[in-house]
């Protein structure tokens, strides 16, 4: 018998378990930020960046709050915390991960539930040597959130994921960039944003090339000096932007009205957030979009409406925001660029997947910790929302998630992916449940089989077998020695026998199972 690649199977596991009784939990403060208020000024010569960051903060726990837990870079030297223009007092400890120090502060007052807070936090953070996170040089600067050169109660390695909220960004300094709408470009570059968005800028020297018509308020930003065909090529990408724009407003509802930017960057490319796409400068030579750069312009999109005009909150929100995003990029990629394009990609991530198939962990409890994320979350999440496509029908599912960020829009504690779920088990009932369930809350363990057909009468008879611990319900097809190829739906019970039955009288030359 041989063995057919898992890397080609989305099958994945039974989840068969139910929730452990566990004693009522004890009421306590969770707070939420709710807008940031960032300025920033590069000290070039001393390579450190002095902050003021003023976070306004909601409780959003079932408790009252004495304190409030923050989280900064290792480097970071905090010299003032006020509340409410009170000075707190506060004490720092290192993290045992990632890299970060955690910093309590003292609340002059108790903090019930629903209360808002106002601190403002005074730091420097020197630059020892330059990375893709944090830069200082004459060249350009940059900031980025990963490096966690902001204050925040949660990373993105966090279990709920880092926190997003409006913000206003002050850089002191000229030819800055971030997200959101530029209200001044110097002395002082002013950034406001009102999608939920991480802080961040860069600083470098760009040609600009600007939107018209559909492309409007979409802006590349090419690496100075640029050729001809290097602003061409931006004009292409600019247009491929506002071609995912409009699918997604087609899918999502209207969108948000916020500038997107393709920023070609020497570090740090392949970030994104709340319309601002971090772009290596290569992307502007080439004689047109490569896939790499399409898909990432595609999840940057569609990532206005989730997590950008609908925050993405709770534990599992990775799903949603890595594994749909790149579903809902990959259904741009299949109508902007045809079916085999699109099974090109699919099998791009396939094949990355397949690499951390048999050590991945269930999709809904990894975090960015975990090494296999960036490899399982992406890929094998816009997989599992495939196969709910398949078992809801496309219709139903974008219903459900346009309800899913309406409703959620503008409230602070966001879209979960708990609410999502139950949404669509709603919709779909058990079937679709069932198949959530196994999806997400189960390890990667299905193996199929297939073995040498034999003939049988007019037929050809295969054994099949299935060493996962679900039953599979998918298609075998034969294809017979003059190209014919037959089809025959299967049921292979988990970890058991069946067989696929071909009523075909030409010699069978290959078959697959679950093609």
């Amino acid at each position: 018998m041989k063995r057919i690649s898992i890397a080609a199977v989305v099958l994945l596991s039974l989840y068969n378990s139910s929730p452990t009784p566990v004693a009522q939990e004890e009421a306590r403060a969770a707070w939420q930020v709710s807008h940031f208020d960032i300025n920033a000024n590069i000290q070039e010569p001393a390579r450190t960046l002095a902050v003021t960051a003023v976070l306004h903060v909601t409780n959003v726990g079932r408790g009252a709050g004495t304190s409030f837990t923050f989280r900064l870079h290792s480097k970071a030297t905090v010299k003032t915390v006020t509340v409410g223009g009170v000075t707190a007092t506060f004490r720092a400890i290192t993290e045992t991960s990632g890299g970060l120090q955690r910093l309590t502060v003292t609340l002059p007052s108790s903090a019930p539930a629903g209360a808002t807070a106002s601190l403002s936090i005074t730091y420097t953070l020197p630059i020892e040597s330059n990375s893709g996170l944090t830069a200082i040089s004459p060249a350009g600067s940059q900031f980025l959130p990963q490096s966690q050169w902001y204050p925040a109660p949660n990373t993105h390695l966090t279990v709920r994921g880092a926190d997003t909220a409006p913000f206003r960004l002050t850089v002191g300094g000229s030819n800055v960039i971030s997200s959101g709408v530029e209200k001044s470009s110097g002395p002082a570059s002013i950034f406001e944003q009102p999608l939920n968005a991480q802080p961040f800028f860069v600083q470098g020297d760009w040609d600009r090339v600007e939107g018209t018509g559909d492309s409007k308020n979409i802006v590349a930003l090419v690496p100075r000096g640029a050729t001809t065909e290097e602003k061409k090529q931006a004009e292409a990408l600019i247009l491929l932007a506002a071609n995912a724009r409009s699918y997604f407003a087609g899918l999502l509802g209207p969108a948000p009205d916020v500038p997107i930017r393709l920023i070609g960057v020497r570090r740090g490319s392949g970030f994104s957030d709340a319309g601002a796409i971090l772009i290596e400068p290569g992307a502007f030579r080439r004689a047109k979009p490569d896939a790499i750069s399409v898909l990432l312009i595609a999840e940057a999109v569609s990532r206005l409406w989730l997590g950008g005009q609908t925050a993405i909150r709770g534990e599992g929100g990775g799903v949603l925001r890595d594994g749909l995003a790149r579903y809902l990029a990959n259904t741009f990629i299949e109508k902007q660029f045809g079916v085999e394009a699109a099974r090109e990609e699919y099998q791009r991530q396939r094949l990355a997947y397949s690499s951390v198939a048999r050590k991945d962990a269930p999709i809904a409890r990894v975090t960015p910790l975990d090494p296999t994320y960036y490899s399982s979350v992406p890929n094998k999440g816009a997989m599992v929302w495939r196969l709910i496509e398949h078992s809801l029908g496309r219709d139903a599912l974008l219903a459900t998630l346009r309800e899913q960020l309406q409703s959620a829009k503008g409230n602070i504690t966001g879209l979960t992916l708990a609410g999502v779920r139950n949404a669509l088990a709603a919709r779909g009932g058990e079937k679709t449940k069932t198949l959530i369930d196994q999806q997400m809350d189960q390890v990667t363990d299905l193996d199929l089989m297939v073995g040498l057909p034999q003939q049988r009468g007019g037929s050809w008879v295969a054994a099949l077998r299935n060493l996962g611990s679900v039953d599979v319900v998918t298609s075998a097809r034969a294809t017979t020695a003059t190209g014919e190829q037959v089809s025959v739906a299967v049921t292979v019970p988990a970890l058991n026998f069946g067989e696929a039955v071909f009523k075909t009288a030409g010699k069978i030359t290959r078959i697959e199972i679950d093609p």
